[in-house]
């Protein structure tokens, strides 16, 4: 049984695909955070930059590309086209401190800093609907086996915390606390695992790294590698393994969660990696010396950098975008068949590249929530 998809447009459209590079512009000058593109191998800023005080951080969902200004407070919301940004919502969030951003159903959820919070805005509204508070300052958030995990960096001291928390959503409570060593910062989901990465300090500013795993019977590996170690805060999938931001790279950790120094990959000054992201297979690094623009460096699977970009003071975060149609169509034959659900089950084992045909339920991952949607479709058809 086939499904017939448009041939006719799948051989003329020609996809799009956008990186989006938020620069969280040097604190002491104010409202500087800036939003960069880049395109076809070409940098564009956006032209009304500077878009408020520090861009911390970038969402992509569907269409629309999600901002959270931690300075300003607000959360700016932008319809994504080939060729252009649209700006369509700015919602106010009334100076909570907005971190990091998670879509889930029809609902964006951030976590902030300074209300202690985790926010829930529907989409279908553009308003703020509810908040779950925190035990202190979250930061990362992720969505794991009918849950989210939010991870504590700080108490409400702002002292170093220890916790990942769990939330029903449906009943917008924590129903769970992990102690994962000081500092979780970052979380990622892998083989059911959730990893934290870490990072602590001690009363005279001097910074200390761990990395963490939750298992899903509860067990909580913590793993401490000391104030020698040069790591930052990112923890990634890269090449069906984990990788952390390690020594002006990114380096895979073993199943004790230690560094394996031989897998880095990208050379750059430690003090100078400020940020990272895996984005279709080659890692784009973020590269500042505090001072005035800065660069994006992107480095292939091999080590070797391949680009370079000039964006704005201290580039924070990245987000990804292709317009390609979400229908399943992996072999482009103008039909979604058996073979579709074998390639994109074959990709999803090799840890291949993101390919938005296989992301039937639009999320931004390729899982078996796909493959189940796909075998849905054919079989209605």
């Amino acid at each position: 049984m086939r499904v017939f998809i448009c041939a006719l447009l799948l051989s003329i459209c020609i996809n799009a695909e956008h990186v989006f590079v938020a620069c969280e512009g040097n604190y002491y000058d104010g409202n500087q955070g800036t939003l960069w593109t880049i395109a076809n191998e070409e940098v564009f800023e956006y032209p009304d930059n500077p878009i408020g005080s520090i861009a911390q951080s970038l969402y992509v969902y569907d269409n629309f590309l999600f901002v959270a200004l931690n300075g300003s407070g607000n959360i700016q919301v932008f319809e994504i086209t080939d060729s252009v940004l649209l700006p369509l919502h700015m919602i106010d969030t009334q100076f909570s401190g907005p971190r990091e951003m998670l879509v889930h159903g029809n609902n964006l959820y951030f976590t902030n800093w300074y209300s202690m919070d985790v926010k829930r805005i529907n989409l279908s509204t553009w308003e703020i609907e509810s908040e779950i508070a925190m035990p202190g300052l979250p930061e990362d958030i992720v969505f794991h086996d009918g849950y989210m995990y939010v991870s504590i960096t700080m108490n409400s001291d702002w002292s170093d915390a220890s916790s990942v928390v769990v939330l029903d959503l449906e009943a917008e409570t924590i129903i769970d606390t992990h102690d994962v060593g000081y500092g979780p910062g970052s979380l990622l989901v892998h083989d059911n695992d959730v990893y934290v990465s870490r990072t602590y300090y001690d009363s005279n500013w001097n910074a200390f790294y761990g990395t963490s795993r939750i298992k899903p019977n509860g067990v909580i590996d913590i793993f401490n590698y000391g104030s020698g170690a040069v790591c930052g805060g990112g923890i990634y999938k890269y090449q069906s393994s984990v990788y952390r931001t390690y020594n002006g790279g990114i380096a895979k950790i073993n199943e004790n969660l230690e560094f394996i120094p031989e897998t880095k990959l990208g050379n750059y000054s430690p003090s100078e990696v400020y940020s990272a992201e895996i984005i279709q297979g080659n890692i784009y690094f973020g590269l500042s010396d505090f001072s005035g623009s800065d660069e994006v460096a992107v480095v292939n699977g091999s080590g070797d950098e391949i680009s370079r970009y000039t964006v704005g003071a201290i580039p924070g975060d990245f987000a990804f975008w292709s317009s390609c149609s979400y229908n399943g169509d992996i072999n482009l034959d103008g039909y979604l068949d058996i073979i579709d659900v074998v390639m994109t089950v074959s990709n999803i084992l090799d840890d291949a590249p993101y390919d938005c045909a296989s992301d039937m339920n639009s999320d931004n991952l390729i899982n078996v929530s796909d493959i189940i949607v796909m075998i849905q479709e054919i079989i209605n058809h």
